[in-house]
C-alpha cells in the first residue's frame, strides 16, 4: 500500500466506527481510533514504532495488541485483524 508508508497511519470509517490503520516496520495493524481515556482520535496522535500516543494527554497504546502502555491510559483499545492482498489492506471487521 504505497499511500501508507512505514511510520504512517490513516483513519477509516466502517459502519460509523472510526478505525486507524498503522503501517509499522512489523507490518499493518488496526485499532479503534478512539482513546479509551479521553475519547480523542488516535489518528491525530504520534506513532513511534508500534506505540501510538494520544494527542490529548499523551497516554500510549501498543498498536499490535491494543494494550495500554502509558498512563493515563489503562484500558486497551480494540484491535482488528489486518490482511494485505496485493496493494490493498483488508480489515476483519464485524458490526
Amino acid at each position: 500500500m504505497a499511500e501508507l508508508p512505514v511510520g504512517a497511519m490513516k483513519q477509516v470509517t466502517m459502519d460509523m466506527d472510526d478505525i486507524t490503520i498503522y503501517h509499522t516496520s512489523q507490518g499493518f495493524f488496526a485499532t479503534s481510533d478512539v482513546c479509551t481515556h479521553a475519547s480523542e482520535s488516535l489518528a491525530k496522535g504520534r506513532l513511534d514504532g508500534n506505540i501510538i500516543a494520544c494527542p490529548k494527554h499523551g497516554g500510549k497504546f501498543d498498536v499490535t495488541t491494543g494494550r495500554a502502555v502509558a498512563f493515563p491510559c489503562v484500558e486497551p483499545v480494540e484491535t482488528y485483524a489486518v490482511e494485505v492482498r496485493g496493494d490493498d489492506v483488508w480489515l476483519e471487521y464485524e458490526d
